[in-house]
């Protein structure tokens, strides 16, 4: 298990919002409150297929901002829209993301294309993420474009902030992606990953992630010698899932509490109705879940050989 400064590209919460928009409205941008930072792109290009575009923002913070939650906006086929901030400032414009500038990058909140972009995951009440002062913001949007053309859109997000005061805990991010695996054409699949903790750790958000063609996902307890103790999670997948997957919550007096040494077993399974083989990023196998307190973004490391 290893801290991570980096999710790769469309992997992140996801946090976490993963379902094409159904609205051929433009992008309204709202006025914003006082208890917000927010900014809207400008107007950018998305070629057919899967277009990620990175943006530098001109927000610099000034000072530590303790964000609750994300909101946001995004043209027809909006996918998702991540908001990180970066250890690397640079003047603000955007491009094409590139995988190697994202290892700088921090992810704070992902919000979803559909409707009016609202959160897909909710922290109980009294925690919130931190991000340090003198830190640039930015931000990744995913598109997938169907109409064989390239569409001009623009993208609007906002972050809600609190007061340091209100917060009990900090969380961040612990994230399992199994990217290992390949669902032939016309084919059903299962692929399974496990990661072992190399610390106790305090969830207080899990759930599991993949996009529509997954069929059913599971999230087990091992212990240290590989023995199940208990199945965590257990969903049959629906393709709106992919936007709104299903989360357990749990109380910040009472988490999910997982001693050093546990393994958990992340069991994805797929049915590939199209003549294209499926494989990361176009489908995947994630676990996102958030803990306290706040001691990095983690990303687990898979065992090197996991469970079938």
């Amino acid at each position: 298990m290893r801290g991570a400064r980096w999710i790769p590209v469309s992997f992140a919460m996801g946090l976490l919002a993963c379902a094409p928009a159904d609205t051929s409205a433009p992008v309204v941008t709202p006025e914003p409150t006082k208890n917000e930072v927010a900014f809207t792109t400008p107007e950018f290009d998305v070629p057919p297929g899967d277009a990620f575009e990175c943006f530098y923002t001109d927000t610099i913070t000034d000072k530590e901002l303790t964000v609750l939650k994300g909101v946001g906006q995004q043209g027809p086929g909006g996918h998702h829209i991540i908001v990180y901030y970066t250890d690397t400032k640079r003047a603000p414009e955007h491009h094409v993301c590139k995988d190697s500038e994202m290892v700088a990058w921090h992810q704070i909140v992902g919000v979803s294309g559909k409707e009016n972009g609202e959160p897909v995951i909710s922290f109980p009440e009294g925690v919130a993420l931190k991000v340090p002062a003198g830190k640039q913001l930015v931000m990744q949007t995913h598109y997938i474009n169907t109409t064989g053309a390239t569409m001009k859109t623009t993208d609007h997000v906002a972050l809600e902030l609190g007061d340091p005061k209100d917060v009990k805990a900090y969380t961040n991010l612990f994230a399992i992606n199994n990217a290992e695996f390949q669902v032939d054409p016309n084919q059903k699949a299962t692929a399974s990953s496990v990661c072992t903790l190399n610390r106790d750790i305090d969830y207080i958000v899990m759930g599991g992630h993949m996009h529509e063609f997954g069929s059913h996902f599971t999230i087990d307890r091992l212990d240290a010698a590989g023995m199940l103790t208990e199945t965590i999670y257990d969903k049959a997948w629906k393709p709106e899932y992919s936007s709104h997957p299903p989360m357990l919550q749990y109380p910040l007096d009472k988490p999910l509490h997982l001693l050093k040494g546990t393994k958990i077993r992340s069991t994805c399974a797929w049915d590939n109705t199209t003549p294209n083989t499926l494989a990361f990023p176009r489908e995947m196998c994630a676990v996102f879940s958030y803990y306290v307190p706040d001691a990095g973004e983690i990303v687990c490391d898979l065992d090197p050989a996991p469970a079938p």
